[in-house]
């Protein structure tokens, strides 16, 4: 009995959690999404967005370098989240395109020079 309440508990916060998300426009899922992302799998969405990743100088006594943040989605505005979606319509555009071709296509051909 004990188990059963905890299944209807889960199930009802299940419920409210999806309401939620749709009623916030699944940001959640969003956020969860990018922040999943393998790091150069986050540097290609930005780049396709046109969003610079955040970077600092740091200086020693005889060098500087150029640190790069790692960027989770909550470092970003709503201006670069809108940007966001416009990045992944390209990248799908580039998938869109890249799907109609067969394993044979990216077979290297070697030409013969008589």
């Amino acid at each position: 009995m004990n188990t059963t309440q905890n299944n209807q508990a889960t199930n009802q916060r299940s419920i409210l959690r999806e309401f939620h998300q749709i009623l916030s426009g699944k940001r959640s899922l969003a956020r969860s999404a990018f922040n999943r992302l393998k790091p150069g799998q986050k540097r290609l969405l930005l780049s396709a967005s046109g969003i610079e990743q955040r970077t600092t100088t740091i200086y020693n006594a005889d060098s500087q370098f150029t640190h790069t943040w790692e960027m989770r989605y909550d470092d970003l505005n709503d201006k670069e989240i809108d940007a966001l979606k416009k990045g992944l319509r390209r990248l799908q555009s580039i998938i869109d395109a890249f799907a109609i071709c067969e394993e044979q296509d990216f077979i290297k051909e070697t030409k013969k020079v008589a």
